[in-house]
């Protein structure tokens, strides 16, 4: 299916640990390589997609972490 994927994630102590998929590597460096000149008839749907998935990403980070913090306010009780 050739999918790529990157996972960074922290530790409670802020340490970071990474997954990537084929390797963190090959996916940082497609990501940060600026040189590619953007492709307005193939790459804009992409962009927008993913425009569109990183906002519903960050509605459910938001979600979740309020979940979060309304229960620790519970045990603070």
């Amino acid at each position: 299916c050739g999918g790529e994927i990157l996972f960074i994630i922290f530790s409670p102590a802020s340490k970071p640990c990474s997954f990537g998929h084929p390797s963190v590597e090959s996916i940082t460096t497609r990501f940060s390589n600026t040189s590619q000149p953007f492709n307005e008839t193939t790459d804009a749907p992409i962009e927008t997609y993913r425009k569109v998935r990183i906002n519903l990403l960050v509605q459910d980070f938001n979600e979740v972490q309020d979940q979060l913090d309304a229960i620790k306010e519970k045990k603070g009780d």
